[in-house]
């Protein structure tokens, strides 16, 4: 009859239940390796010689487990523990599929944020797209002016040959001592040339100029007492309406444009010290409709180049017969008015209500 099994401090036999010491031939369980599995060589039925070969040669790899490990070790070969194997194997499959079903759902929810970035991303370009589409528009128009003017320039040439066509019929006499073909066309071309330059010379004069209409003009003979009440008005108008304060050099130049009359008051030319006060005072115009009795009826505008008011003139014409062909009101019932700079420029129409069309 065996004895059971207790835990202690002291390690027994789990067969008759005598203390294990160092003297004592026994054997510990090599699984569980507990303090309570030990069993000595009487209960296990082992001879001294047979023990002492077990413990002391290292070729043998004979294993003791007690009881309750070789219960264990040995059910696992059995039906049951081969269900048990199989009822784990199945439950980590379970588990495999369910974190491959949570990855495709964070991969899916990953999938929807990235196509949601790329559509912010798209809705974020479309103003880029917008701004390269109005450079290309620029460049397309800026193509096109270099264009008109080789053509300006081909028609002057062949003008110039044209003209030069007389002078082929000369006599010999006369054709030495006339300037050679490619001279004058040289010459015709360096005109041209010279005529652009000036012309941007002139544009960019004008640029810091604008022009004041209705300036009350002092009646004296005295040109300078003229000039300082000019002087005084301008400044007064400036600061009271653009609540711009002009020191010394901050107007460079300024003089009435034609003769001196008593019974009209002359438009006021005034040239500013640089073009950004000339743009920030003609951005605010409308502070012209202000109370002040003194500045009533004042109006500034441009102080454009003959070009340049061509070219306005050409604008409102082409306006107002776009309005006729496509509008059934009078077109006398507005005021076409050229509007912006340079490639921003454009013409509105007002109703002579001032309601804008």
């Amino acid at each position: 009859m065996q004895i059971a099994c207790k835990p202690q401090d002291v390690p027994s036999c789990c067969g008759c239940g005598s203390v294990i010491t160092d003297d004592t031939k026994a054997l510990q369980c090599d699984r569980c390796a507990s303090t309570d599995s030990w069993k000595c060589a009487e209960c296990l039925h082992l001879t001294d010689d047979m023990y002492d070969h077990l413990v002391s040669d290292s070729k043998v790899t004979l294993k003791w487990f007690c009881e309750s490990c070789d219960k264990t070790v040995m059910d696992k070969g059995s039906p049951a523990g081969q269900k048990e194997k199989l009822d784990h194997l199945l439950s980590v499959t379970e588990k495999i599929d369910t974190r491959i079903k949570q990855l495709e759902e964070k991969l899916g929810a990953l999938g929807n944020q990235l196509e949601a970035r790329i559509t912010a991303v798209e809705e974020h370009m479309k103003p880029v797209n917008a701004v390269i589409e109005k450079l290309d528009s620029k460049i397309k128009q800026l193509e096109e002016n270099f264009g008109s003017l080789d053509n300006q320039l081909e028609a002057r040439i062949s003008a110039v040959e044209h003209h030069m066509k007389p002078l082929n019929a000369a006599t010999a006499s006369e054709k030495e001592n006339a300037i050679p073909d490619e001279e004058l066309l040289k010459h015709a071309i360096q005109e041209e040339v010279n005529r652009k330059v000036e012309e941007e010379k002139d544009l960019e004069k004008r640029r810091k100029n604008i022009i004041m209409y209705r300036v009350p003009e002092k009646k004296t003979d005295d040109v300078s007492e003229r000039k300082n009440s000019d002087e005084v008005f301008v400044k007064d108008l400036l600061d009271g309406v653009f609540n711009m304060k002009m020191y010394d050099g901050d107007i460079e130049r300024m003089y009435r444009l034609g003769r001196w009359s008593e019974d009209k008051a002359r438009p006021l030319l005034v040239t500013l010290k640089n073009a950004d006060q000339k743009d920030f005072i003609m951005a605010n115009l409308k502070n012209l409709r202000q109370p002040i009795e003194k500045f009533k009826g004042i109006g500034i505008s441009h102080d454009l180049h003959p070009k340049e008011r061509e070219e306005r003139r050409r604008l409102v014409e082409e306006a107002k017969q776009d309005h006729v062909a496509n509008a059934s009101d009078n077109v006398g019932n507005y005021r076409f008015i050229v509007v912006g700079n340079g490639q921003r420029r454009k013409v509105i129409k007002i109703k002579r209500n001032n309601t804008a069309a």
